[in-house]
């Protein structure tokens, strides 16, 4: 009684999973669907893993968009991050060597940390108007083929998104160069440092990694003008 007791809960159990197997394959009218339920009815302990997994994502899986955009944007911040340790550490460690120059850079530092970041956000803004649908072939691109004006705006629109797409790689440019050149004057800190420059030398490489901020702060203001310039138009 007690073997008939157990084999019955395991049947039970076994066609609990043999469903849950079916509803979650890929094609549950195949036939390949229908053995493979049949197959965790009979052995369900080796299928009980499987699907308690979570199902992999795939190439086409909407949410694969948002994950590649977030890689992006742990990319820069993570390029950002260690640049400002980098950069902290040698600061920190010239102890009074450079002090007065550091006083009154402190700020424009403070500026370049915030340039930075506002590049990075900027670039992010881009990515995500490329590749947003309106930026792709769409039915109303298609038909303004058949329509004079209709066409010339559009070839402008395209012409417009070739541009932002070409503003987004100078400033992606802009913010990559300016951080490898901050990390090579931060090297020439140490090196000074350590052998033996005078104080002078010091103070010139800070007022240098503090000036690095007119060229993101340039990039900047040629944008707000041609914001302000487009609004007027």
């Amino acid at each position: 009684m007690l073997l008939t007791e157990t084999a019955l809960f395991y049947l039970v159990f076994g066609a609990c999973v043999a469903v849950a197997v079916y509803v979650r394959a890929d094609a549950p009218a195949s036939v390949a669907s229908g053995l493979q339920a049949v197959g965790a009815c009979l052995f369900w302990p080796l299928f009980l893993p499987l699907l308690l997994s979570r199902p992999e994502v795939t190439l086409d899986d909407p949410s694969a968009g948002p994950r590649e955009e977030k890689a992006s944007r742990d990319s820069l911040d993570a390029a950002i991050a260690q640049v400002e340790a980098e950069l902290d550490a040698a600061l920190s460690g010239l102890d009074g060597w450079a002090e007065d120059v550091l006083n009154s850079e402190r700020q424009r530092l403070e500026e370049l940390r915030s340039a930075w970041k506002a590049q990075a956000d900027r670039i992010r803004q881009i990515d995500r108007l490329l590749t947003a649908p309106a930026t792709s072939a769409d039915p109303l691109a298609d038909a303004a083929a058949d329509v004079a004006k209709a066409r010339q705006s559009e070839e402008l629109r395209r012409g417009n998104i070739r541009q932002l797409a070409s503003l987004r790689n100078q400033m992606h440019a802009d913010l990559i160069g300016t951080l490898a050149w901050v990390r090579e004057l931060v090297t020439m800190i140490h090196l000074a440092k350590f052998s033996g420059a005078p104080a002078a030398r010091a103070e010139e490489l800070v007022v240098q990694i503090a000036a690095a901020v007119q060229g993101l702060s340039e990039v900047s203001a040629w944008r707000e003008q041609e914001e302000v310039s487009t609004a007027a138009s």
